[in-house]
């Protein structure tokens, strides 16, 4: 025996209504947590140019990449520059970069110094492996970016590297390693080309 068609149409209008209901719900949510969102980002990405430029009074972002770097790099790994200013002079930079690491877009602040050597790496934010991946954001393996002043690009290595430029992966994590040791390139070459084309205001 077939059913009315009232009984078919009330279920899916209730069933309608309440897909309505959940999508202004998290329409509302998405609108009420944003500005927060966007705040507690900025206050992350401003910490971590403290931590990797310790020396710098104060941040001045660099504007309009593209006239510095080309429009035609759409893989462009460096998404923002911040000039590192002690007493109104320039003492070099800090670098936001994404790189894609083994579970998704990694997010790290690279400082460099006018002489060319990082003076700090952060990792700001990931989506590797908790226990694998995720190690490519301990002291261990980071520090062996900081304080160098590469001669050629920077390499990983699953043995102990020889040179500056060599880098440790960590163990289980080849992917998440280089991920991270590319971003930093990534930024030493802006660096160069940054000075190289007097962009530093």
């Amino acid at each position: 025996m077939k059913k009315p068609l009232r009984d078919i149409i009330k279920p899916t209008i209730v069933l309608f209504l309440i897909c309505i209901v959940v999508t202004m719900a998290l329409a509302l949510t998405n609108y009420a947590t944003r500005d927060a969102i966007i705040e507690q980002v900025r206050v992350q990405e401003e910490s971590a140019r403290r931590e990797v430029f310790s020396q710098a009074e104060d941040f001045e972002e660099v504007k309009d990449l593209d006239s510095i770097f080309g429009t035609s790099d759409e893989d462009r790994l460096v998404k923002k520059v911040f000039n590192s200013l002690k007493d109104g002079e320039i003492i070099g930079r800090v670098y936001s970069v994404e790189s894609k690491g083994y579970g998704g877009m990694i997010s790290i602040a690279v400082g460099i110094d006018n002489s060319g050597k990082t003076t700090g790496v952060k990792i700001v934010s990931h989506s590797e492996t908790p226990g694998l991946g995720s190690k490519a954001q301990d002291q261990s393996f980071i520090s062996q970016l900081i304080n160098i002043k590469p001669k050629e690009a920077l390499s990983v290595v699953k043995v102990e590297g020889t040179k500056q430029e060599e880098i440790d992966a960590v163990s289980g994590a080849t992917i998440s390693s280089k991920a991270v040791v590319k971003a930093v390139q990534a930024a030493i070459d802006a660096d160069s080309g940054i000075k190289g084309k007097g962009g530093e205001s």
